[in-house]
């Protein structure tokens, strides 16, 4: 039988680590910094050895880019590695009532999370995937940016909007530049190039959203059904209800992936407005009461079902699966 693991927590920012070993045997956690970087990795795990910390699990919150290099580090150098929610870490932090907010508290907090919930592991993806979003993700920044500046431009004085125009160009320049990097980026590897010509099958996904769904979504095997990508996207339905007071409307989680639904939105709309194949649903949810937004959610939700089929699958999107089964004929 393997020894236990060792719960590690860090709190990462941009230039540290702060670093919590919990112990079994010891009342309080050994506590160290390490700088966020190569040398900083190699240090954090020089001091795990001098330690006696062979196999550790340890947990990170998921905060932007900043923890993937020690998670990539440490998971290279044979630890388990979790990158958690921080959704999860505060709702653990107020179950134990904890009310300070600083480095060394946060790491010991989060060593205690892994201790307690043992949350599962978390996989690095592959060099064409991070590289995928690497672009992606750019490109998101760009498009904001581009929004920020045609807005600012509207109520600007006449003397600052020559200086903006030229940002504009600028940044259209750059999108246009971009989105061709990361399609050919896409054509140069087989497999994502087969995955984007599934996806561009489905109705309202287009070669863009194509990317971004695959940057997001990684290898589609790590998830075992529709419903585990649907809950990673936070698509699955929240119930509010309890007892006979509290009878609160059905929602979308919204826990998980929010790039993955930003991506998903307006192909949502464009799937209920371009696919006559789901027409007899769209209207079953109108005569149901059912509000714009929520039939909109609910779009959603279907077509990442849909995204998991053709890639789990294999093959292109098959509009006659949506369409109502007629019912077999009974021969008197």
């Amino acid at each position: 039988m393997s020894a236990p693991l060792i719960p590690v927590g860090i709190d990462v920012s941009k230039a540290i680590l702060h670093v919590a070993i919990l112990f079994p045997e010891r009342s309080k956690p050994l506590y160290q910094t390490f700088d966020n970087s190569e040398a900083g990795y190699a240090g954090l795990q020089g001091w795990l050895e001098e330690q006696g910390v062979t196999s550790a699990h340890v947990c990170l919150e998921a905060t932007s880019i900043y923890g993937h290099g020690v998670a990539t580090a440490l998971h290279q150098q044979g630890h388990r590695v979790s990158i958690v929610n921080p959704v999860r870490i505060h709702g653990y932090a107020k179950s134990q009532l904890k009310r300070t907010k600083a480095d060394r508290p946060d790491a010991t907090l989060i060593a205690q999370f892994c201790r307690d919930l043992k949350p599962g592991a978390w996989q690095p993806v592959t060099a064409d995937i991070e590289a995928l979003q690497a672009y992606t993700r750019r490109l998101d920044a760009l498009t904001h940016m581009l929004s920020q500046e045609k807005n600012r431009l509207d109520i600007s004085p006449e003397a600052l909007k020559p200086n903006i125009e030229a940002h504009i160009t600028f940044l259209e320049d750059q999108v246009k530049a971009l989105k061709k990097q990361f399609r050919t980026h896409i054509g140069s590897h087989e497999s994502l190039q087969t995955q984007a010509a599934l996806l561009d099958s489905i109705v309202g996904i287009g070669p863009d959203t194509a990317a971004r769904l695959l940057a997001e979504i990684g290898d589609i095997k790590a998830f075992d059904s529709a419903r585990q990508l649907a809950a990673y996207a936070g698509l699955t339905p929240q119930e509010h209800t309890s007892g006979t007071s509290v009878q609160g409307k059905t929602r979308l989680c919204k826990i998980g992936n929010a790039r993955l639904r930003k991506a998903l939105y307006f192909s949502a709309i464009a799937f209920l407005r371009c696919a006559p194949e789901l027409q007899p649903w769209r209207e079953r949810l109108v005569a149901a009461g059912k509000t714009k937004m929520a039939i909109i959610g609910a779009a959603m939700h279907k077509l990442i079902r849909i995204v998991y089929g053709v890639l789990s699958s294999g093959q292109l999107y098959d509009p006659e699966k949506l369409k109502p089964q007629k019912s077999a004929k009974v021969i008197p």
